[in-house]
Order: structure tokens, then C-alpha cells, then sequence
């Protein structure tokens, strides 16, 4: 059997991000990606336990370039979800909290994703859920170890 699991994650990542999107999408037809949502979510729950975000948390947090980053943040900031402050010790830092408006954005989409998050798993056992994240957990282990000419790292 020909198995291609990368191709077939890379699918079902695109999937999901495609009905995250249209589940997220804006009344003014404006989507909100699933990296903002969950950023978003990360900025919440860290500002709630009173810890400083700042931009270099959200890259490591998510595993993504400072490019990436640093554009999600800028469109975030356009869409006043987001503000960023020089932090008092160092004016290099920006400190990264949340408006009114991401608050209500970050309680109105838990809720969304939740509901989403429970369809997906709808008729799936709990033990086959078990051995599927465990699955996930050993598949981005393995790919940690794989250097760039594609050959395993001991």
C-alpha cells in the first residue's frame, strides 16, 4: 500500500483551515485565519495569567518564521484586535496585549471552534482519539529528527 502521510496531513490541514476560515468568516466577509484565531488565544490566556506576550513567544509558541509573525501581528493590529506597547525595561520589546475588541473576538470564536472541535470527533471512540494523538505526537517527534537532505538525525 502506498502510503504518502505527509501529503495526506498536508490535505486534511488545508480542509481544516478552509472550514475554520468559512466558520470564522467576518459579517463583513473579512476571515480571520485560523493563526490569528489561535494567536489570538494564546495572547488571551497569557494576558490573563498577567504574563507579557511578546513577539518572539507567539514564534516559538507556534513554530513559525519572524516574517510569518510579524505580518499576522501587523494584520491583527489593523483590525484593532491587538495593540503593542514598548515594555518598560526594554524599549526594543513590545509588549503584545489584547483591545476590547479581541477579547470579544477570541469569547466568540471558543465558542465556534469548540462546536467545530466536537463535530469533527463526532462517531470517533475515545481510545481511537487516544491512539490518533498519540500518533500526531510520534509523526512530529519522528520529523524533528529528519535533517534537510532528508535523512534521519541520531
Amino acid at each position: 500500500m502506498d502510503r504518502k502521510i505527509g501529503l495526506k496531513i498536508r490535505i486534511l490541514a488545508n480542509e481544516l483551515n478552509r472550514k475554520s476560515a468559512e466558520i470564522l468568516k467576518e459579517e463583513d466577509g473579512e476571515a480571520s485565519s485560523s493563526i490569528q484565531m489561535r494567536i489570538l488565544n494564546f495572547i488571551h490566556r497569557r494576558n490573563s495569567q498577567q504574563i507579557p506576550v511578546y513577539q518572539k513567544d507567539i514564534e516559538q509558541e507556534f513554530d513559525i518564521r519572524r516574517s510569518t509573525a510579524t505580518g499576522v501581528l501587523q494584520t491583527m493590529e489593523k483590525r484593532l484586535f491587538i495593540e503593542r506597547s514598548s515594555c518598560k525595561e526594554d524599549n526594543r520589546y513590545k509588549t503584545i496585549i489584547l483591545t476590547g475588541l479581541g477579547e470579544h473576538k477570541v469569547k466568540e470564536n471558543i465558542v465556534k471552534l469548540h462546536k467545530f472541535d466536537e463535530l469533527l470527533m463526532q462517531g470517533i471512540p475515545e481510545d481511537q482519539l487516544a491512539i490518533f494523538f498519540k500518533l500526531l505526537e510520534k509523526l512530529s517527534e519522528n520529523s524533528k529528527k529528519i535533517n534537510k537532505e532528508g535523512e534521519r538525525i541520531t
